[in-house]
C-alpha cells in the first residue's frame, strides 16, 4: 500500500515537471500575480490570426511587429459580451527601466469567434519594438489584459510620457484597475546587447517557441475541384455515342456491351469502334447523358485514366494540411506525455 502510496506521488510530480517546463514565464512574476486563479486568457496575433495566437515566448524577428496586432480570448475563457478588457505593451527587458509601447482600452468580444475588437481609439499608438532606440537579440515584451472594473468604458488613463519609464503598479493604482488577469509575452531580436543601465536584463529560456506561418489555403486543392470540367477525349467519344437520343439506334446498344465482353486481345477493336462513334451527330441530350458516359467507360482497368477522373480530388496529404493548422497538432504531441503518464497512474 505504501509503494502504491509514494509511485503515486512520484507520478504526479512528473507530470507537475511537464506542466511547468511548457511555460516559458517571459513576463515577470510581479506582474503575473493575477493570472493564477481567474481562468482569463489572452491571445494575440501578428498575422490576423488571433485565435491561434502565438505561444508565450515566441521569439520574433523584427520586421514581424512592426504593426499593432489583433487579440482574442482564450477558449477556456467565460465569454460575456459585456466585459470590457483594456491591454497594454510593455517592454520588461530591464527590471527597473521598463516602457508603455502601447495601451488601448474598451476591447470586448462581438460574438466573432473569440477574438475581441475595440472602436475606441488609441490611448497610447502601437510603438514597434525598437522604437524608442532599444537593442537586444533577447528583447523581451509583455502583452497585459486587464478587466475594466464595473465593466464601465474607459475614455483616459494616466500615462507616463513616451519613451520614459513605466511603473505598472503605479498606472494600476492611478487609473483604478486590478492586476492584469491575462498577458502573453514575446522575444523579439533587435540586434546588439541590451543596456539597462548597469543592471542585468531579464533572464531568457531557453528552447523558446518560433512564430507559425501564417495559414493560407493550398492552391491545389482548387485545381482539384476544377478537374471534372477537363474530361478526356474518351469521355467525349462515348458521351456522344451514349443512349439519349432514339434508343432504337444500333450504334449506341451494340459498341458497350462488346467492348465489355471481349478478351484483352479485342481491346483495340472496342477503340477503333469508339473513334467512329465520334463522328456520328451527336444528339441535344440532357445533363444525365453525362453519368451514362461514366457507366459505359467503367470497365477499363483501375488507375487508367485517373487524372481525368470526374471524382479526382486533393490526395489525403493536401487534405490534412489545409484542415489541420499546426498548432492543434504541435498542442496534441506536447500533451501526449501527460496523457500518458496520467493512464497508468490510474489504471
Amino acid at each position: 500500500m505504501a509503494s502504491r502510496y509514494f509511485t503515486s506521488s512520484a507520478l504526479f510530480a512528473i507530470i507537475l515537471s511537464l506542466a511547468n517546463a511548457q511555460q516559458s514565464n517571459i513576463i515577470p512574476e510581479d506582474l503575473r500575480a493575477g493570472f493564477k486563479s481567474n481562468g482569463k486568457e489572452v491571445q494575440v496575433s501578428y498575422t490576423n490570426e488571433a485565435v491561434n495566437g502565438f505561444r508565450d515566448g515566441t521569439v520574433f524577428e523584427k520586421d514581424a511587429v512592426t504593426s499593432e496586432p489583433t487579440f482574442a480570448l482564450g477558449d477556456s475563457s467565460g465569454i460575456s459580451p459585456s466585459t470590457l478588457y483594456t491591454i497594454i505593451l510593455v517592454d520588461t527587458t530591464c527590471p527597473n527601466a521598463r516602457k508603455l509601447h502601447y495601451a488601448r482600452a474598451n476591447f470586448k468580444n462581438n460574438f466573432d469567434i473569440t477574438n475581441i475588437a475595440t472602436t475606441s481609439d488609441a490611448l497610447l499608438d502601437y510603438k514597434a519594438p525598437g522604437a524608442f532606440g532599444e537593442a537586444g537579440d533577447n528583447r523581451q515584451y509583455s502583452f497585459l489584459m486587464y478587466t475594466n472594473p464595473g465593466r464601465k468604458a474607459i475614455d483616459s488613463l494616466q500615462l507616463p510620457g513616451e519613451g520614459e519609464n513605466f511603473d505598472v503598479k503605479k498606472f494600476q493604482t492611478d487609473n483604478g484597475l486590478p492586476d492584469a488577469t491575462a498577458g502573453v509575452g514575446m522575444v523579439v531580436k533587435l540586434g546588439g546587447t541590451a543596456d539597462c543601465g548597469g543592471d542585468q536584463p531579464n533572464d531568457v529560456p531557453e528552447n523558446l517557441p518560433s512564430p507559425r506561418p501564417p495559414q493560407i489555403t493550398s492552391g491545389r486543392a482548387t485545381s482539384a475541384v476544377a478537374a471534372p470540367t477537363s474530361a478526356p477525349a474518351q469521355q467525349s467519344s462515348a458521351a456522344a455515342s451514349s443512349p439519349t437520343g432514339d434508343s432504337n439506334e444500333p450504334e449506341t446498344t451494340s459498341a458497350p456491351s462488346s467492348t465489355q465482353n471481349q478478351s484483352e486481345d479485342s481491346n483495340q477493336t472496342a477503340t477503333s469502334e469508339l473513334s467512329e462513334a465520334t463522328s456520328a451527330p451527336e444528339p441535344e441530350a440532357p445533363g444525365p447523358s453525362t453519368i451514362t458516359s461514366t457507366v459505359i467507360l467503367s470497365s477499363r482497368p483501375a488507375g487508367v485514366g485517373a487524372s481525368g477522373s470526374p471524382t479526382s480530388s486533393a490526395s489525403l496529404v493536401e487534405q490534412t494540411t489545409n484542415a489541420a493548422p499546426g498548432n492543434q497538432v504541435v498542442g496534441g504531441l506536447a500533451m501526449a506525455p501527460l496523457f500518458a503518464v496520467a493512464g497508468v497512474l490510474f489504471w
